[in-house]
């Protein structure tokens, strides 16, 4: 099916939605003290996220204003970002400190040199940049969205354990997986399913911009065991089942009451897929787990393991894409969330007139 390999397409999508949206890139914990600073990609643009002198956390574009080098890739912590070609150096707000052998450069229209910045917003801890110019708040579009993840208190949780993987299928395969529990019998048979099983799956609601279905926990199951203490402390639905949220176009928040696990799928080609995200528990948990012997190795195992066999999904996926005989089947009501998902898309790339607010 061309929706997931095609080359056109896939330039359609980096430019009205991942060059236009509000983009996942990580978390404040990751840039915590003044000078932290890590490096991300959106639609092939390196951006470097910082928090400046003036505690202020920024998005800037992470190439030298000189000859277009990388001024920063990965993570650290400095006062200035240094251009490793001609030692060009900028201020982690952006503006240029040092130009080696020149007088202080300027742009054209006479103003200080300087990195471009972009829209940046922090939504219960997460950190979210917009390549558009002066774009709509993202906060509003998402209230539902944070009353529901709000018993959770995830703002303030602990980054446990990180993920980058790059899986060999289209983003929206693998956001299509995330959005639905249907698939845990069948992909996450054995002590996941039994804690999730697919059964107790449910669509709750959509809006343009975020859905969000519920799973039972099986409280009495190897994994639902430690998480029963914190579900007694829940309330309404929340100590029965947990949220999966998922904002348009790539990030999905997968809830329990001890812990989260945040992806976001960030295409890279038609057939790749860059996954990146992390494991999320309260402070007092984070604290436990690197205490209790083998607990933190054994969580590892379990999450590289559903990381496993979901990109290993993606590959037989991707492949019988291409095939003259796929074509889409009757969605279960667990899978509803699809729908909004298609809708969304349909919104964002078919409209004469732009892209939907």
């Amino acid at each position: 099916m061309a929706a997931y390999t095609s080359q056109d397409l896939f330039q359609l999508e980096a430019e009205e939605i991942f060059r236009k949206e509000w983009i996942c890139v990580g978390r404040d914990e990751q840039v915590r003290e003044i000078g932290d600073w890590f490096t991300t990609e959106i639609a092939g643009e390196p951006i470097v996220i910082t928090r400046d002198e003036d505690n202020e956390v920024r998005a800037l574009s992470s190439i030298c204003r000189h000859r277009y080098m990388s001024i920063a890739n990965g993570a650290g912590n400095s006062r200035r970002l240094t251009c490793p070609y001609h030692r060009w150096s900028y201020s982690l707000d952006g503006s240029l400190r040092g130009a080696p052998l020149m007088d202080e450069p300027v742009n054209s229209d006479g103003g200080s040199c300087k990195l471009p910045s972009f829209a940046l917003e922090s939504w219960l801890g997460f950190i979210f940049v917009n390549l558009a110019e002066d774009p709509a708040p993202l906060a509003p579009k998402l209230e539902g969205a944070e009353a529901t993840l709000a018993p959770y208190g995830i703002k303030d949780w602990r980054i446990l354990i990180s993920f980058d993987e790059v899986w060999a299928g289209n983003w929206k395969l693998a956001l299509e997986t995330a959005l639905e529990g249907y698939h845990l019998d069948g992909l996450h048979a054995g002590e996941i399913a039994e804690m999730l099983p697919s059964k107790g799956a449910k669509f709750i609601e959509a809006t343009k911009q975020w859905s969000c279905f519920r799973l039972d926990v099986n409280f009495e199951s190897a994994f639902g065991e430690p998480a029963k203490p914190f579900a007694k402390a829940m309330g309404g639905t929340d100590a029965t089942s947990s949220p999966t949220v998922s904002i348009h176009p790539h990030v999905n928040i997968s809830c329990t009451p001890a812990s989260s696990t945040w992806l976001t799928f960030m295409p890279l080609e038609p057939g790749r897929t860059r996954v990146q995200g992390a494991y999320l528990v309260p402070a007092a948990e984070y604290e436990r787990i690197h205490q209790a012997e083998g607990e933190l190795e054994m969580t590892q195992q379990v999450l590289a393991q559903l990381n496993r066999e979901d990109s290993s999904a993606m590959v037989d996926l991707q492949r019988n894409a291409g095939s003259r005989f796929a074509e889409p089947g009757l969605l279960n009501e667990r899978e509803e969330a699809l729908v909004h998902f298609y809708r969304y898309l349909a919104d964002r790339l078919i409209s004469v007139e732009g892209p939907a607010q």
